[in-house]
């Protein structure tokens, strides 16, 4: 199994792909997240690349599952042409949109903050996307669901989001939707923002022996009650630590309970947001006392805070029999 993670700079899309012979083309294809449709994100020499065209130079022809891990612009916006130009089989997510706001789409206002403006941009693009997918494609997943997809290559754990958490983000969601001035569109977007990121679909995948945590944005306190009450599902080899690196992605306790060999932090070679933090890389070496191999999706990072800033297009974490290899990448823009 590949487990690849694209350098979209501030944000996040992974690429799974696994050989299996019952597949189209011999090869089981998963797809989490796009990143942003920003065009500032992927300018310079950064390697960075927007998740459908690295698709295409990987000539990926079919998606078996794409995951909607929650709504952020820098997560779900990147998705709207792989959704258009990829054949996709079925869908996870973690919002559901009340039906009758599928499909609709709010005005930008001049009044709203550039963080206000992303949050817009996504729901707009989540909520067109979803009017394009059948009913019976996509699948609203939280709470706790072990094995709940399994092939004769790996399986699927739902660990995330807590149900009556993401209840409550889909509520503050609606009240985007029926705002009827700036101010009122303006505080829900804020709110919603706020909490979106522990609405995150929180996937465990276990192949050969070992277990990779991808958890999206969710920040050590949306990990909390799953430290909690059951450290046992929290055992990772691989951990995609969660909203790219910053102050509140990790503590001592789920760094603790997950005990990674390899942490990936997708975040971008220029720090944006104060992301990945420096102090987050040390919290990571003080808490598993050990030489832990932090990644980047552009890049290196090894046993002290030193930056390979070389263009890369992703990083890949191999699993197989033998156990954990990593491959860096540049494919030519």
């Amino acid at each position: 199994m590949d487990i690849t993670f694209i350098n979209v700079g501030y944000g996040e899309s992974i690429l799974i792909t696994e050989n299996d012979p019952d597949a189209e083309n011999g090869a089981f294809v998963m797809l989490i997240d796009g990143g942003s449709a920003m065009n500032s994100e992927y300018t310079g020499e950064s390697g960075r690349i927007r998740a459908y065209d690295y698709l295409k130079k990987r000539n990926i022809d079919h998606i078996d599952l794409l995951v909607f891990s929650h709504v952020h612009e820098d997560h779900v916006c990147g998705l709207v042409p792989v959704v258009s130009g990829i054949p996709v089989r079925k869908y996870w997510a973690s919002i559901r949109l009340k039906d009758e706001v599928i499909g609709k789409q709010i005005g930008d206002l001049e009044t709203l903050s550039e963080t206000n403006k992303k949050m817009l941009s996504s729901i707009n693009a989540y909520s067109s996307l979803i009017e394009k997918i059948p009913a019976d494609e996509i699948e609203y997943l939280d709470g706790i669901k072990e094995n709940y997809f399994k092939n004769d290559c790996f399986s699927i754990d739902i660990l995330g989001p807590e149900k009556s958490y993401k209840k409550t983000v889909e509520a503050s969601l609606t009240n985007v939707f029926a705002a009827d001035d700036a101010n009122a569109l303006n505080k829900a977007l804020t709110e919603t923002t706020e909490m979106m990121n522990n609405a995150s679909l929180i996937l465990r995948i276990n192949c050969c022996g070992k277990s990779v945590l991808l958890g999206a944005d969710t920040n050590s306190e949306g990990f909390k009650a799953l430290v909690r009450d059951h450290p046992e599902l929290m055992k990772a080899d691989v951990f995609k630590i969660g909203h790219h690196g910053q102050a509140d992605s990790v503590n001592e306790e789920l760094l603790r309970a997950a005990d990674p060999s390899i942490v990936v932090c997708c975040a971008s070679n220029d720090y944006r947001n104060n992301s990945s933090n420096e102090k987050t890389f040390e919290t990571i070496k003080r808490t598993l006392g050990r030489n832990v191999t932090y990644l980047f999706q552009d890049g290196l990072y090894a046993e002290q805070w030193n930056p390979d800033i070389s263009p890369r297009n992703d990083v890949t974490v191999h699993i197989d029999e033998t156990g954990i290899s990593i491959k860096l990448q540049c494919i030519n823009n």
